[in-house]
């Protein structure tokens, strides 16, 4: 991966690497949720198939969208995409959520709470980021938008490492209904909270610089 110089020029670099193969790995990934995932879509009631389709496609557009905005480079130098990819995020996002509420209830209900709360922050923080931008207050922004997308993220990475659910639901609870709901609420939470202590370092330094200069 290739990352900007001061001279506008361009050098390879190992970190910019591994955010590349990260990046493919998760676009990989969210390419084999969809093509197990949506064929399920015609299983659902007719009345409200729409619905399951508007939160997928705003899903998927966040998830397609969303790794190339915290690559720095594509970010640095390319600000007019950064700003409307942010864009088609939001709108994205506002899809995804429309479609959730418009498909309740379902018939399986044990995650509604978990994922409930989830896509409830996933809209505060990219609400969050939005006023952050428009502010010029861009490490809020750039706090917010990845909370905002690893919890959007969370709605696929469950689904696929819920095969592994079976080893890890014993325990959580002897009870395989609440086993299920505990560990729908860990896939999310462990997430944000390794992102709240990333961007807790981010601000300590900040506020000592800022410290020093004083």
């Amino acid at each position: 991966m290739a990352t900007v110089t001061a001279s506008g020029g361009m050098r390879l670099s190992w970190r910019g690497f591994a955010t590349a193969l990260a990046v493919a790995i998760f676009l990989y990934l969210v390419v084999r949720f969809l093509s197990s995932g949506i064929p399920g879509v015609a299983r659902q009631p007719e009345a409200k198939q729409w619905a399951y389709w508007l939160h997928i496609a705003g899903g998927c557009t966040v998830m397609a969208l969303g790794p190339f905005q915290f690559i720095a480079p594509i970010r640095n130098r390319f600000r007019k995409y950064h700003r409307w990819a942010g864009y088609t995020f939001v709108a994205g996002s506002v899809a995804a959520f429309l479609g959730y509420w418009a498909v309740q209830p379902v018939r399986f209900d044990v995650f509604r709470a978990s994922q409930t709360v989830a896509i409830t922050l996933w809209m505060a923080a990219m609400v969050a980021a939005v006023i952050a931008a428009r502010r010029k207050r861009f490490l809020t922004h750039q706090h917010n938008m990845t909370r905002a997308f690893v919890l959007a993220a969370y709605f696929v990475v469950v689904r696929l490492v819920d095969p592994a659910m079976g080893t890890v639901g014993p325990w959580l609870s002897t009870n395989e209904g609440a086993a299920l709901a505990h560990s729908d609420w860990v896939a999310w939470v462990i997430p944000l909270a390794a992102v709240e202590v990333y961007y807790g370092r981010k601000w300590d330094r900040l506020l000592k610089r800022r410290g020093e200069r004083g």
